[in-house]
């Protein structure tokens, strides 16, 4: 049992107007584990992704992460602090190529500023490797089928050197055999010492994994 959490959320409250989205939250998110985020829809668990990423910010409380108190005023300050989040609706572009989509905003530059693009399909292939997708890095994400870009969304969040991954519903639009390797890939993670945060309102999912 680890006794640092990563992250945590202290007596977090949101409010919009009519709404009181969040009222006193609290959450520890612990390294090599998965904590599982259950709630109906309303409930306020996209407002806790949108909190931990740096989308919103909470009206009181406190973020901390490894214990000492931070504030995550951009979802680039959250990408800092190693925070994460894998959506369903990732953006990506067909028309680029994998390492284009994994390092979108972010790409690797060389001592003249220009992308260096070698060091962009080198950790672009060393990222798809981690998470056992056996994909080109220099293919355009037109030609993959749907699995494999889903495949690419990981990578991309992965490739922030994250602490904290976020699955915000993955299995959602995911085929029986695409979900056993999303719950390999947990398993890498947890093993990786990755903190997990794991929404879902599939119990069968949570039970399996959190």
């Amino acid at each position: 049992e680890a006794a640092m959490p990563v992250l945590s959320l202290r007596g977090i409250v949101k409010t919009f107007p009519g709404v009181r989205a969040l009222d006193g939250v609290q959450m520890d998110l612990f390294p090599g584990q998965v904590t599982a985020l259950i709630g109906e829809n309303g409930a306020g668990k996209s407002t806790i992704v949108k909190i931990l990423t740096g989308i919103y910010q909470p009206d009181e409380g406190q973020i901390l992460v490894d214990g000492a108190e931070t504030h995550f005023p951009t979802a680039q300050a959250a990408g800092h602090a190693g925070v994460t989040a894998i959506h369903q609706e990732t953006v990506l572009f067909d028309d680029m190529t994998v390492a284009e989509n994994i390092f979108i905003g972010h790409a690797p530059r060389t001592r003249l500023g220009l992308i260096d693009r070698a060091a962009m399909l080198r950790r672009s292939r060393e990222i798809l490797t981690s998470i056992g997708a056996d994909l080109n890095p220099a293919v355009r994400l037109r030609d993959l089928g749907i699995a494999s870009k889903h495949l690419v969304a990981i990578a991309r969040a992965l490739s922030i050197d994250a602490r904290v991954v976020i699955m915000d519903e993955p299995t959602a639009a995911l085929s029986h055999k695409e979900i056993a390797e999303l719950y390999e890939l947990v398993e890498k993670l947890k093993r990786q010492g990755k903190a997990i945060l794991f929404i879902s309102h599939k119990f069968d999912e949570i039970f399996r994994i959190a």
